[in-house]
């Protein structure tokens, strides 16, 4: 018979407030650059016409536009929640903190 090796505890730490800051300001940072980026491509990508009278070239050529602002927005609204939930954890971790100490 095969024994399992016991497995290693994992430490479970509840997130601290100057932890989560600081996710907040590594996401934040991260969703302003990707909304600078994400609006100069757009400013970029309207700016230059299509050089094509190619219907089906015209059609890619908007498909692969649209797709890339769509990621490139959809990539910054991912960062921009992570930011907001995290400063509303931390929020809730002080209130939480404050109101524990003032019960007992």
């Amino acid at each position: 018979m095969t024994e399992e090796a016991p497995s290693k505890s994992v430490q479970e730490t509840a997130p601290s407030p100057f932890k989560n800051l600081t996710g907040v300001a590594i996401s934040a940072t991260l969703a302003t650059g990707l909304y600078s980026f994400t609006n100069m491509m757009a400013h970029k990508l309207a700016l230059a016409p299509l050089q094509t009278t190619n219907t089906l070239a015209n059609r890619l050529a908007t498909l692969v536009r649209t797709l890339l602002l769509a990621i490139g927005t959809g990539a910054t609204m991912i960062f921009a929640v992570i930011a907001i939930g995290l400063v509303l954890l931390t929020v809730k971790q002080v209130f939480t903190t404050i109101s524990s100490k003032s019960q007992t």
